[in-house]
């Protein structure tokens, strides 16, 4: 099978294991039913949607060592976390299934409230459009079975393929074959980048082809 390369772009990002997104927080479904809270985790990193009532509806800083002026406009506390500039961005685009979920963020006191807005990011989308043949930088996940992939940490342009399919439907996305990575438009990655909010996600560039036979 051969392909063709297309002038149009999708953008994918690691952000989903940047280090330096993870703060240490307690969702409050977490202290009530452990086992839910992490299966909750889990299925929304995976794209997979699910009901609000699977999300929290606040976070407490977890230790009493640690006060955080302020968080990144997204972030991983077990559950993907927004401010509100970054929700106003993404409501402008098709979110299918994936929603933004109100939740409310505390020092670890549980009384002192962080300033301004924030939601739950809960993925519920996928595709089915990754291309592995023509994705040098993508390697077979381990402990897995089947067709499932994960990109490599070098980020380069153009390292990942998805086929055409890509540019249709939603803006922000998981490929169903692909782990620790999500999918953005190129439309929502300019919006992105004019409210200044692209940085913490580190894009790069997804080739965009077409089957030619």
């Amino acid at each position: 099978m051969s392909y063709r390369t297309l002038d149009a772009r999708v953008w994918a990002t690691n952000c989903l294991t940047d280090g330096e997104l993870i703060y240490a927080f307690d969702p409050d479904n977490y202290l009530t039913d452990e086992d839910n809270a992490v299966d909750a985790m889990k299925r929304a990193k995976l794209g997979e949607p699910l009901p609000a009532d699977r999300f929290p509806k606040e976070m407490y800083v977890t230790s009493s060592y640690q006060r955080f002026k302020k968080v990144p406009d997204i972030f991983c506390a077990g559950f993907w976390v927004v401010s509100s500039r970054f929700a106003e961005v993404l409501r402008r685009f098709e979110l299918g299934q994936t929603e933004l979920h109100p939740v409310k963020l505390f020092q670890h006191d549980r009384k002192t409230p962080f300033e301004g807005e924030y939601f739950v990011l809960a993925f519920g989308e996928t595709k089915d459009t990754f291309v592995p043949e023509e994705s040098p930088e993508a390697r077979q996940a381990p402990f897995t079975k089947g067709d499932i992939w994960k990109p490599s940490l070098g980020r380069e342009n153009d390292g990942l393929a998805l086929s055409n399919e890509s540019l249709q439907g939603v803006d922000l996305w998981m490929e169903k074959r692909m782990r620790k990575v999500f999918f953005l438009s190129d439309r929502l990655l300019e919006a992105l980048k004019a409210e200044k909010l692209s940085q913490k996600l580190r894009p790069y560039r997804c080739r965009v082809v077409s089957n030619q036979d």
